[in-house]
């Protein structure tokens, strides 16, 4: 079993969305995700999806985008980006989903023995990566309580940890934020994936500085766009 990452899908199957107006790295992405993923992921294999899945702004407008994934081969394991409307509660979000598709909502799920945790996140003032109002510092403190339950809730002894969250945990130059610190109270993940950053129009952002191996965890910088939208290889059992 392996365990792969993508993040930012950005689709908008059932909306007619298309993200080709981003640039023309975007360019008939959905079918690039679709050749790359179907060529690389085994069935039993898990896929982690960090966040910004689809435009949709509830579930009918995002049936075109799950039932794509889903047509897919492996164990999807997803939590929500700030762009994800149609995320609804845990109870909602699982009588709607396929069962090939596990949302993390203030949980956590094992796979094979990998445990998977994580949250959204939000912008982390100390890392310097977007701009920051008072009102975010709320929202952040409140995704570090929704990590701190998801990682709580990994049962014990489970030898391989994945983190996932949809905001960097980290700076572009490897400085720790305070997600880092918090999960490290509980464990030591073998990686933590995550995306929301993207390339400007012409491509020509280098984000490779966001991979690094810090303290044992390796973190993996997977946004759809700067993987050229093939997911990523994160573990191998």
């Amino acid at each position: 079993m392996r365990v792969f990452a993508i993040a930012d899908l950005h689709l908008g199957l059932g909306i007619d969305k298309n993200m080709d107006i981003f640039g023309p790295v975007w360019e008939d992405h959905p079918k690039r995700i679709r050749d790359a993923w179907s060529s690389l992921v085994s069935p039993e294999d898990m896929i982690l999806i960090p966040g910004d899945i689809s435009w949709a702004m509830n579930f009918e407008q995002a049936r075109a985008d799950i039932n794509f994934i889903s047509g897919l081969p492996g164990k999807k394991v997803m939590i929500r980006g700030n762009h994800d409307y149609w995320w609804s509660t845990l109870t909602k979000l699982k009588n709607f989903l396929p069962e090939d598709i596990v949302p993390i909502h203030n949980t956590s799920y094992v796979y094979k023995g990998v445990g998977v945790a994580g949250t959204r996140l939000w912008i982390d003032p100390e890392l310097r990566l977007e701009a920051f109002t008072e009102r975010d510092e709320k929202i952040y403190k409140r995704e570090l309580e929704r990590l701190r339950m998801s990682v709580t809730s990994l049962p014990k002894g489970i030898e391989r940890i994945v983190v996932m969250t949809h905001f960097p945990p980290i700076s572009m130059h490897g400085r720790p934020g305070r997600a880092v610190s918090l999960v490290q109270e509980y464990c030591t993940p073998d990686a933590w994936v995550y995306g929301h950053m993207h390339m400007d129009s012409s491509g020509s952002n280098d984000y490779r500085c966001f991979n690094k191996v810090l303290d044992s965890t390796r973190y993996v910088f997977v946004s759809a766009d700067f993987l050229g939208f093939s997911p990523e290889l994160i573990l191998s059992m």
